[in-house]
């Protein structure tokens, strides 16, 4: 027990140089979808939940507010979108595929002029944003990119609604690409979510400061490399490669319970990334509920600690290293 509270001690005493910490992961979307949404219904309530614009709800209980539009949020309509598009090529009942399109068209209509989606259709304050957070537009991306190939489950769209996927998956790579931080005159990464104006990282909830984030970072890069290599698609996979390397933190493992997260000196753990890195210094940062920020995880309140994933092994997913 002495020796590891020592340990803890010093863990603690390097946080503050290191900014390194430890997460709990958020509730997955299942767990957070239990009230009902494209995850887990039935088939008949996907149908029966489908909004008059084509798209559903984060929530299906939902009947007021925001997160009672239509919304990419928590895998949010472009599940629902898969499902019926299984359901209809199991069936070939034209009840799914007739609610299936109506859903791509859906996502169609949502998409920005610039290429961008946003969290929530139709919607206010930071649900306006271009939304990379959980990785929502990405994954909207991949699912119009097959249908624009008529692949797998998509089979029976027609050639004009392919087309006009397409279309949108190469207007969501210029935003991708037109979206990437540049800090003293080179590339870096993405943050959470942009301005659906000035496409520069912003803020979301309180504790989601305009940033630069690993995760979602890693999750774009890896698209960009499904894509036919073009010299800007090149150049930006590469600098996010190389700003991935540049941020990694080495020779500290985490640890963690149920109630609170921490750090631990460990010479053989292998890399790990902050969530969020502040614009520029490239310095890993953390803000709770106040919406201040801090350099050390410990500095924040422990519900926040505990209750988000500040931190992981994102871009070892990709081979960095």
């Amino acid at each position: 027990m002495k020796n590891r509270t020592l340990t803890c001690a010093l863990s603690i005493a390097l946080l503050g140089s290191v900014g390194a910490s430890l997460f709990i992961p958020a509730p997955t979307a299942i767990v957070m979808a239990a009230d009902g949404s494209g995850t887990t219904a039935s088939i008949s309530d996907i149908l029966k939940n489908q909004q008059s614009d084509g798209g559903w709800k984060k929530y299906y209980s939902e009947t007021s507010g925001e997160w009672a539009k239509s919304t990419i949020d928590n895998k949010a309509t472009y599940t629902e979108i898969r499902r019926l598009a299984s359901e209809y090529s199991s069936s070939k009942n034209t009840t799914y595929s007739a609610a299936a399109i109506k859903g791509i068209n859906f996502l169609l209509n949502m998409q920005y002029a610039n290429g961008g989606f946003p969290q929530v259709y139709k919607s206010s304050d930071y649900h306006t944003h271009i939304t990379y957070n959980d990785d929502a537009m990405v994954n909207v991306l991949i699912l119009l990119d097959e249908i624009a190939n008529k692949k797998g489950d998509f089979s029976f769209v027609d050639s004009n609604l392919a087309s006009k996927a397409k279309q949108a998956v190469d207007k969501g790579v210029d935003c991708l690409l037109k979206t990437q931080y540049v800090s003293s005159g080179k590339l870096t990464a993405w943050g959470q979510q942009h301005d659906e104006n000035t496409l520069k990282p912003t803020s979301a909830r309180i504790y989601e400061v305009p940033s630069l984030s690993a995760g979602e970072s890693t999750t774009i890069v890896k698209f960009l490399k499904t894509r036919p290599a073009t010299s800007q698609i090149t150049a930006s996979i590469k600098a996010a490669e190389d700003w991935f390397k540049k941020v990694k933190i080495t020779g500290y493992r985490y640890e963690r319970n149920s109630t609170d997260s921490y750090i631990v000196a460990d010479s053989s753990a292998a890399p790990i990334w902050a969530r969020f890195y502040q614009l520029d210094t490239n310095k890993p940062i953390f803000t709770g509920r106040d919406g201040v920020v801090k350099y050390a995880l410990k500095d924040i309140d422990q519900e926040r600690r505990a209750g988000y994933a500040w931190y992981g092994n994102w871009p070892s997913k990709i081979g960095i290293n």
